[in-house]
């Protein structure tokens, strides 16, 4: 496995299909994101396989909270990049020697966050539904 490069988002440089953007500052360091912002770091690979592998690596650490005994900063935390390479580049090489273990347990956490959104999504409703009945006898 290669190691790809690691370096801080500039609008100005020239993104790839193959980048993964990951949140630099505040409490969710580490999260992957889907767009570009400009507190983040790019990992940009060389194909789609390795772009996946990093973003559900990163997406592993992050849901494990890993990154935050990296966290420095007293008003606003974030993490440096040379911690978030190394981290990175020490947990790629420890994970895939069971790659596919790892990608497995990764995909059920995702299902059960999955779910977890839909009850939450379900007692919104049912609270919906509560004040409305009461509503209803109030507003005569």
């Amino acid at each position: 496995m290669h190691s790809p490069k690691i370096h801080t988002f500039n609008p100005k440089n020239q993104t790839s299909d193959f980048d993964v953007y990951i949140l630099c500052k505040g409490l969710n360091s580490g999260k992957p994101l889907e767009n570009p912002c400009p507190n983040c770091f790019v990992i940009s690979c060389k194909n789609s396989d390795d772009m996946d592998f990093y973003k559900t690596l990163s997406f592993g650490l992050w849901k494990a909270k890993h990154f935050h005994q990296f966290l420095t900063g007293s008003v606003i935390p974030f993490i440096r990049i040379s911690d978030f390479k190394s981290t990175i580049k020490a947990q790629a090489e420890a994970v895939s020697k069971d790659k596919y273990a790892f990608v497995q347990d990764v995909h059920k956490v995702k299902l059960i966050e999955r779910k977890e959104k839909q009850m939450y999504e379900t007692l919104a409703l049912l609270a919906d539904v509560k004040k409305a009945m009461m509503y209803r006898h109030f507003k005569r």
